[in-house]
C-alpha cells in the first residue's frame, strides 16, 4: 500500500460539538472538507450523519491494532490511555488530550502514576494483582492536567491483549459535576437530618413513603422510619376531617400552610406549624406530597397562658373600675350639692354668702376634695384639702377626712384648734402605715356677723382674692398661720390669722393640679395665669366665672385630661 494512502486511513472518532457541526453542515459539500494544512485533519461527509475526521498517524507511526481500533478508540466519550505493565502510556485518544490539557506526543512521554496525585509504583502492583481474578479494577484519584489543575475522576483499568502482548486501558471519567452534585446531595441530606422542623414525604394520599427525618420521627412519637412508612399523616391530626382540605390543596399544586393540633402515636397532643407542597419530579409532573412541622406547643401553651392571664385580668379590671366607678359616687355624695344659707344678721349691713364650685378629678376618683360646714344661719366653716396623689388611695383617705371633719366641727369652730385636732387624729389613723400619706388643706371660718375672716392653713396653696374695688390678688397670712402638711407631724400646733370681710369680697380657693396644669411646651399655667384669667372675669356671677376659668386652663394644656385633680371654690359676700 502507498505510504499516502497508509497514512489518509489511519482515523479516530472524536465527539463533534453541535457548534462544530452546525459550521460544517453550513459550509460548501466537495467531497472532502480539510481542515488545516494539506494532509492533515480531512472529514468525509456523511448524509445524516456527523462525519469522520481523519488523524494522520505520521510518517513512521503505525496504526495500533488496525483502524478499526483505532475508529473505536477514539469514539469512546471517556479519556483512554493505553499503557505497558509498567504504566508507560504508548496511546491515547482526543478526549485524554482534552482532559489533561495535552498533546498525544506529550502524554506518550509520561507515566500514567505521573497523572494521578499521590500515586506510587505499588499501585500498579495493587492493579496487576487485582485484575488476575478480575475483570477490571476501579480507581477513585485527583487528575493532574498539565496546567497542574487537577480535577476528580472515576478510573476503570483492564487488560488489554493487543498485537500479542498483554497492555493497560485506563479509562477516566471526569466527575466533577458528579462530586459537586454529591456534596450538594449531602449537604442537603445532613441539613435536612439535623432539622428542627420535622420533615417527611408522603404519597398523593398521605402516606408516609421515602422519606422521615429524626425530628418527624420524635414529634409522632415513633421509633424509626420503617414504622412511619406504614402510616398516613391524616392519622396524627386532631381533627381528621382536616385532612382533605389539606390534600385537595396540594393536590392542586398549591401549598397548605396552618397550624395543627396533633397527636403523637401514644395519643399525647402537640401544637404544629405544618406546611405540605408539592413534590416534583425533574419533569415537574408531583409524585408526592413534602410535609413540614415545627414543634409550636411551648409557643402555643405560653399563648393559652397569656390568654388565661389576659382573661383574669379583664375580669379584675372589670371589678376595680366597678369599684371607683362606686368610689366616684360616693366621692360626689360627700360633696355638697346644695349650699347652706349664711346672712350677715346685721339691719344695718345686710348681705349674704354665695357659693360655686367645680371639680375635675384626673381619673375615676380623685384626692381633692372640700366641705362647707354650717355653724349658724351668719357663719360658716370652708374646708379645702388635697391629698397626696389621686386615684383609690387618695380617695380612701378623702373619706377618712370627711368623716373626721363631721366630728370635729361639732366640737371647736375655731379654725386652728378645728385643724390642730383634725391633724392629730389623721396622723394616728395614717401614721402607721407603710408609706406616708399627707394632705394640705386650709380651714377658713366665714362670720358674717361681725365681718371678719380667719384662716388656719395646712401646707395648702393661698386662696386668690377679689377685692370689693375689683383688684385680684393672692391672699395674704402672717407665718403664725402657716403649718405643715396633715400627716407630716402628728403633734402639730396649729393658730390662725384675721382679715376683713367687707361686702363684695370674693375669695377663690383651688388646689395646685390647677397651677401645675402643663401644655406642650411644659409650660405652666402657674398662679400669674389664675391671676390673668380672673381679673379678665371678675365681673361675671360666681358660677359662670368658675366655668371660665377652668375652659381657659382646658385651652392653655390643649386637653381636657389633666394630670392631677382639679378643685376650685369660690366663696362671695354679696351686699342687699
Amino acid at each position: 500500500m502507498p505510504k499516502d494512502k497508509e497514512q489518509s486511513q489511519a482515523t479516530m472518532r472524536i465527539d463533534i460539538t453541535p457548534a462544530m457541526l452546525e459550521q460544517l453542515q453550513q459550509a460548501p459539500a466537495p467531497a472532502t472538507v480539510r481542515i488545516g494544512r494539506p494532509g492533515g485533519l480531512t472529514m468525509a461527509p456523511r448524509p445524516g450523519g456527523p462525519g469522520v475526521i481523519r488523524v494522520p498517524a505520521g510518517p513512521t507511526a503505525r496504526p495500533m491494532g488496525g483502524e478499526d481500533f483505532q475508529v473505536l478508540l477514539q469514539s469512546i466519550y471517556d479519556a483512554v490511555f493505553i499503557t505497558d505493565p509498567q504504566g508507560a502510556i504508548i496511546g491515547a485518544n482526543v478526549r485524554a488530550e482534552q482532559f489533561f490539557a495535552s498533546s498525544r506526543a506529550e502524554l506518550c512521554k509520561k507515566n500514567v502514576l505521573d497523572l494521578l496525585c499521590g500515586a506510587q509504583r505499588s499501585l500498579l502492583d495493587t492493579i496487576l494483582g487485582s485484575l488476575e481474578n478480575n475483570r477490571f479494577v476501579l480507581i477513585q484519584a485527583l487528575c493532574r492536567r498539565a496546567d497542574d489543575t487537577m480535577f476528580p475522576g472515576e478510573i476503570s483499568v483492564s487488560r488489554l491483549p493487543l498485537g500479542g502482548r498483554t497492555h493497560l486501558s485506563f479509562f477516566i471519567r471526569d466527575i466533577t459535576l458528579r462530586k459537586e452534585t454529591e456534596e450538594r446531595l449531602k449537604t442537603g441530606y445532613n441539613a435536612l437530618q439535623n432539622s428542627g422542623s420535622g420533615i417527611a414525604v408522603a404519597d398523593m394520599e398521605g402516606t408516609l413513603a421515602g422519606y422521615v427525618n429524626p425530628s418527624m420521627l420524635a414529634l409522632l412519637g415513633l421509633e424509626s422510619a420503617e414504622e412511619a412508612y406504614a402510616l398516613n399523616f391524616r392519622q396524627f391530626l386532631k381533627e381528621e376531617a382536616l385532612a382533605a382540605d389539606m390534600l385537595a390543596t396540594v393536590q392542586a399544586g398549591d401549598t397548605w400552610v396552618g397550624e395543627l393540633e396533633m397527636k403523637r402515636k401514644a395519643g399525647a397532643p402537640f401544637f404544629a406549624q405544618a406546611s405540605l407542597e408539592p413534590n416534583l419530579n425533574p419533569d415537574g409532573a408531583m409524585t408526592g406530597i413534602v410535609i413540614s412541622l415545627l414543634d409550636v406547643t411551648p409557643q402555643r401553651q405560653a399563648q393559652q397562658q397569656l390568654e388565661l392571664y389576659a382573661a383574669q385580668l379583664r375580669q379584675k379590671n372589670a371589678e376595680m373600675e366597678a369599684d371607683l366607678r362606686m368610689a366616684r359616687d360616693l366621692q360626689y355624695a360627700f360633696m355638697p350639692t346644695t349650699y347652706p344659707t349664711v346672712v350677715s344678721g346685721d339691719p344695718a349691713r345686710p348681705g349674704h354668702l354665695e357659693f360655686a364650685h367645680v371639680y375635675h378629678p384626673s381619673g375615676l376618683v380623685g384626692g381633692d376634695f372640700f366641705d362647707i360646714l354650717p355653724v349658724s344661719e351668719n357663719q360658716v366653716l370652708v374646708f379645702v384639702a388635697d391629698v397626696m396623689g389621686h386615684g383609690a388611695r387618695a380617695a380612701l383617705v378623702v373619706a377618712t377626712i370627711r368623716g373626721l371633719l363631721e366630728q370635729i366641727s361639732k366640737e371647736t369652730q375655731e379654725p386652728g384648734e378645728f385643724m390642730t385636732r383634725l391633724n392629730a387624729a389623721y396622723s394616728k389613723i395614717f401614721g402607721s402605715a407603710n408609706e406616708l400619706m399627707f394632705a394640705t388643706a386650709c380651714c377658713v371660718d366665714f362670720d358674717l356677723r361681725r365681718g371678719r375672716i380667719r384662716h388656719a392653713n395646712a401646707g395648702h396653696p393661698l386662696p386668690m382674692v377679689i377685692d370689693a374695688e375689683g383688684t385680684v390678688r393672692s391672699g395674704r397670712m402672717s407665718p403664725e398661720g402657716l403649718g405643715p402638711a396633715l400627716g407630716l407631724f402628728g403633734d402639730a400646733r396649729y393658730a390662725h390669722t384675721e382679715a376683713d370681710l367687707p361686702p363684695g369680697k370674693r375669695v377663690i380657693f383651688y388646689t395646685d393640679g390647677l397651677t401645675e396644669a402643663r401644655n406642650q411646651r411644659q409650660d405652666e399655667f402657674d398662679v400669674k395665669g389664675l391671676e390673668a384669667s380672673l381679673t379678665r372675669h371678675m365681673g361675671e356671677p360666681l358660677p359662670d366665672l368658675m366655668k371660665a376659668l377652668l375652659r381657659e386652663v382646658v385651652e392653655f394644656t390643649g386637653t381636657p385630661v389633666f394630670e392631677d385633680d382639679v378643685c376650685l371654690l369660690g366663696v362671695g359676700y354679696a351686699g342687699s
